[in-house]
């Protein structure tokens, strides 16, 4: 939802030089041969201390992760690749220089030093590109290995392993902790025992200065949205902080400082995405405009979710790419004005 325009295709040729070696770091496997000496790995998850084994790639079926986009794309696509991997009995591999493997302690997944042997697989393609559940991908024949192409932005791909997605993206240490020491500035600024914290991610930034999601009707949320969702969490829980992040600050603190009655902390800009994910993801609900950051914040928090029911003009191209049961949770609560 964030970029589904652009379509870029980072695959490097694989360098062939008899079997084709990668060297991965694991924690314990297992080697069972036969004929050409398959290799079959278990209890995989991270890659450390500089230790690799050198392995060869037999007639496994793995499924290949590769990053597109920022950061909330790329939550999606590994979410919906673990739900396929999940699925249909593929390991999931994942580059260890990749920014998801920095930000999270993500398990159970391949870890390589390089990407390049995806290169080797089957590329399949989702039929949308964006915001639509393609059913075929959910059942890929577990005969071959794959990359999957596109953005794959629909809960439906990994519905049958949220819990596990919830604890792959478990923030690394030293974002949780400063995540929680904002937190708790966030509380104590204001005089509210056991208040209720609303997480509100504001998104504004490139949907107002990039033309290409103007021309594709992709954009932000009016003032009036980000009212009735806070009076909506208002009327559920009376002691509550707004607690918002924003990529145009400006915009957010002129817009909502006029709301004098309410409880609002402003989160300082400039923090890595990661860190203001982790923070709103801290909260006991989320309120969010558009794009896939805010998505993923109201879905990591677990409470109650509001989401901006039009981010896309009717009868634009966004809004036919669009399949919003495919997008949105069942569960969430969707406003318009």
């Amino acid at each position: 939802m964030d970029e589904y325009i652009e379509k870029p295709d980072n695959r490097s040729k694989v360098h062939r030089n008899g079997l084709d070696s990668i060297r991965v770091s694991v924690k314990c496997f297992v080697c069972l041969s036969f004929a050409a000496a398959v290799i079959v790995l278990i209890g995989l998850n991270t890659y450390s201390d500089g230790q690799y084994t050198t392995i060869n790639m037999g007639p496994g079926h793995f499924l290949c992760y590769t990053g597109e986009g920022r950061l909330g794309n790329q939550m999606f696509r590994f979410a919906s690749l673990t739900g396929i991997a999940t699925q249909n009995n593929f390991t999931l591999i994942i580059s260890k220089n990749d920014p998801l493997y920095r930000i999270f302690d993500l398990k159970n997944v391949l870890v390589l030093e390089t990407p390049e042997v995806c290169d080797k697989f089957k590329l399949v393609q989702e039929a949308s590109c964006c915001c639509k559940f393609d059913k075929n991908l959910i059942a890929l024949p577990n005969n071959q290995s794959y990359t999957v192409g596109y953005y794959l932005q629909s809960w439906k791909y990994f519905s049958h392993v949220q819990k596990e997605i919830c604890e792959q993206f478990h923030f690394k240490n030293s974002t949780r902790k400063k995540a929680s020491l904002i937190v708790k500035n966030a509380r104590s600024s204001f005089v509210l025992k056991s208040a209720t914290l609303i997480g509100v991610h504001i998104r504004r930034g490139d949907l107002v200065k990039e033309k290409m999601y103007n021309n594709a009707g992709i954009v932000p949320a009016p003032k009036e949205y980000v009212y009735k969702a806070m009076d909506y969490m208002k009327d559920k829980f009376q002691k509550s902080i707004f607690l918002v992040v924003s990529d145009d600050m400006n915009w957010s603190q002129e817009t909502l400082c006029k709301r004098t009655k309410d409880n609002i902390y402003f989160v300082d800009d400039g923090n890595a995405p990661e860190l203001d994910l982790a923070i709103l993801a801290s909260c006991d609900h989320v309120i969010f405009t558009v794009g896939t950051f805010g998505w993923w914040a109201g879905f990591l928090a677990r409470g109650i979710t509001v989401y901006y029911t039009h981010p896309a003009r009717n009868g634009s191209q966004g809004e036919l790419r669009y399949n919003y049961d495919d997008l949105f949770l069942p569960h969430w609560i969707g406003l318009s004005v």
